[in-house]
């Protein structure tokens, strides 16, 4: 059924950049549930603060329109948190695939010219040991695990009005569908791993499409197992947001 026959579902076709999800959201559903992962849960009000917290953040490293940022981690909120705040920013989120080989890993986050990289803590060590070969990260911020940072680095940083502002005049300004917002590293490909970059225009295409072919509304909930670093995931949790239903993220193994 296509999204745009459900009052209650929008074809994200319609939408013009990543943010479009999330502020019509606010406007009409904003204590709904949007992600649960393990024991918790973020209604659209609490998202798009942890997405203001991320901008904010990440505005602090002083990154510049069309610059880095990158996550290598396992499924976690981490992903769709940072990839929005890049939305807002102007900026290139990059996912790097968990199950790449070290060379591969330095590989993607040299090519990707990440200044802050989000690491998943079973990966701190791998990261440490690449220390010098890594040439573009100047900081990372451990996720998950007993040594997660990313929590604690959210809450110190404001949602500053000012600072989102700022940002949607640079994700709102011309020929924005057609900047890259995301890159990912996957280890899945008939001839070794693959890399894809995605504009907003791609993504929210491909979200519509997926409506297209699966029924979804509002309170529909929807659990995403497989690897986020793959397109199809992306897309998936990209489309249940846009339906408005909650995207229930789990750790794979």
């Amino acid at each position: 059924m296509p999204a745009t026959q459900s009052p209650e579902t929008r074809d994200p076709v319609e939408f013009h950049w990543l943010g479009d999800i999330v502020r019509l959201s606010l406007d009409d559903n904003a204590r709904g549930a949007v992600l649960a992962y393990g024991e918790e849960e973020w209604n659209w009000t609490q998202f798009d603060a942890r997405v203001r917290k991320c901008v904010t953040g990440i505005r602090s490293d002083r990154l510049q329109r069309g610059e880095r940022i990158a996550v290598l981690a396992r499924n976690h909120p981490v992903h769709i948190e940072s990839l929005f705040a890049a939305s807002n920013m102007g900026l290139v989120c990059t996912w790097v695939d968990w199950r790449l080989d070290r060379a591969h890993v330095v590989r993607a986050l040299n090519e990707s010219e990440a200044r802050i990289l989000f690491v998943g803590d079973e990966f701190v060590d791998l990261v440490e040991d690449c220390g010098l070969e890594l040439t573009t990260v100047i900081s990372t911020i451990t996720v998950g695990g007993r040594e997660d940072e990313y929590d604690e680095w959210l809450e110190t940083h404001e949602t500053h009005e000012g600072v989102m502002r700022a940002a949607r005049e640079v994700a709102t300004s011309s020929n924005r569908m057609d900047d890259p917002v995301l890159r990912l590293y996957s280890s899945l490909g008939k001839k070794g791993p693959t890399r894809g970059e995605y504009t907003h225009r791609a993504l929210l295409a491909s979200a519509s499409e997926l409506l297209r072919r699966k029924a979804l509304v509002r309170g529909d909930v929807e659990a995403v197992e497989a690897p986020i670093v793959m397109h199809e995931s992306a897309v998936r949790v990209l489309a249940n947001m846009s339906a408005g239903a909650v995207t229930v993220l789990v750790r794979e193994e």
